[in-house]
């Protein structure tokens, strides 16, 4: 594996000092972090190593996206097709019956396009949850990104199954030395009986990996649980032992004074997608909050977000809380930059690994290009506009170089690991087959 050096750059470190360090240097080897500090004080030590110099640029850790779907073929066709379906409409109406005839050729298409998506505007690690599995795996193999894959796993005829998610582990658990994992998925309460609920979190102990589960997105999916379980989801998925500090709840939108205690007293990790619950008219979160109680929120796209720029994501995050609250307090830049590094990582049980710029993890980083009218003039010191422009200025297309597991994953925007226009080529196709055997 390369021996990299990024120098002269702005690095943010997102460590537990928060530190920005002004013609800055990081330096990898075999994937990992080995130094970080001042370029005269770190280039010394590496001599003969390839040299990334990122002059006008900021170093910052990778964006990690803790709920994301890799179901791009719909992306749009909700708004075109359907524009006043509600999002329990939109699942049986529209995407279940597509995705029940949809093959891993088709998800990988899928898959490889949305993960390039996502290494362009600087996301350097998914929660995706979604169908075949086995597919989204090579397709995170092949792309580069790091990812964490789950089955949308559901009670209905010719669906996704919760043995299907277990095939899916222990064929592709840990592949591309370790940077893909697999976890274990549930839809959501309605379209899920208890006994698949209760296997699901038995696999999860047995492997000792994770859940990924939408819980509190919508009112309907609220007084359909209560309809069915007597109980508000949250209640549900605590009582069949769901819950927990592996397990990433998202979205949360209606949850309760009840249920956010629960969240609470269970340490399950929440999953914050604030444009997708805009888009689809589903409210806003109680962020604020939940982020009092102590409640662990990363960020995230979801698949109605129609891009995977967690730039945006970001900025609506912060945005979105101020003004339903009419308090400008709420939701600093600095909160959601640590709510897409520190706190996804922490999502993920990866926060040893992912999330800061710190000597020992493994080198996923970004850079991100200052020189433009979006950040200029830069300054920092005591009257530094860095970190704001980062959150509310910035987009995905500012991201120059994306490294991940120490490889160079994209350089001046060009992809190093697939060839960008062969992938939107075969997504075109895939689209245009779907159309043809499914449409």
């Amino acid at each position: 594996m390369e021996k990299l050096l990024i120098k002269n750059g702005i690095v943010v470190t997102m460590d537990k000092k928060q530190r920005i360090i002004e013609d800055g240097a990081v330096g990898i080897e075999n994937g990992k972090i080995v130094a970080v500090g001042k370029t005269a004080d770190v280039e010394g030590g590496f001599q003969g190593a390839r040299i990334i110099d990122a002059k006008n640029q900021a170093v910052l850790p990778g964006l990690i996206n803790i709920h994301y779907h890799s179901h791009l073929f719909t992306r749009g066709l909700f708004q075109s097709e359907t524009p006043t379906a509600t999002l329990d409409e939109l699942l049986y109406k529209f995407f279940y019956p597509l995705a029940k005839k949809m093959t891993p050729e088709d998800i990988y298409a899928e898959a490889t396009l949305g993960y390039v998506e996502a290494i362009k505007t600087g996301t350097t690690c998914v929660n995706d949850i979604y169908w075949r599995i086995t597919a989204l795996a090579d397709a995170a193999k092949d792309t580069g990104i790091r990812a964490v894959i789950s089955s949308e796993a559901l009670d209905l005829a010719e669906s996704e199954t919760i043995e299907d998610n277990e095939k899916g582990f222990l064929a592709k658990n840990n592949i591309a030395n370790g940077r893909v994992k697999i976890w274990f998925g549930v839809e959501w309460l309605p379209v899920c009986s208890p006994e698949m609920v209760t296997k699901a979190r038995e696999l999860a102990n047995k492997y000792k990996t994770g859940i990924h589960i939408h819980l509190n997105e919508s009112l309907w999916e609220v007084e359909q649980c209560k309809a069915k379980f007597g109980k508000r989801p949250i209640e549900e998925a605590y009582d069949l032992g769901v819950l927990g500090s592996d397990c990433v709840a998202a979205h949360c939108v209606w949850a309760s004074d009840k249920e956010m205690k629960i969240l609470k007293e269970t340490n399950t990790q929440v999953a914050h997608n604030p444009i997708s619950n805009m888009m689809l008219a589903n409210g806003v979160a109680r962020i604020s909050e939940m982020l009092g109680l102590g409640i662990n929120v990363g960020l995230g796209t979801d698949a109605p977000s129609n891009n995977a720029d967690m730039f945006e994501v970001m900025k609506f995050a912060s945005i979105l809380q101020k003004g339903t609250k009419l308090d400008i307090s709420q939701m600093p830049f600095h909160q959601v930059l640590k709510m897409a590094t520190n706190n996804g990582a922490k999502a993920l049980g990866l926060e040893n690994e992912i999330g800061s710029i710190e000597i020992g993890k493994r080198a996923d980083l970004i850079l991100v290009n200052l020189k433009s009218t979006r950040f200029e003039p830069v300054a920092l010191g005591n009257f530094s506009n860095l970190l704001p422009n980062l959150v509310y200025s910035a987009h995905g297309d500012d991201v120059d170089t994306t490294i991940i597991d120490g490889e160079i994953v994209m350089e001046h925007r060009k992809l190093k690991t697939v060839n960008e226009e062969e992938i939107i080529e075969n997504a075109r196709k895939t689209f245009r087959s779907l159309k043809d055997r499914i449409f």
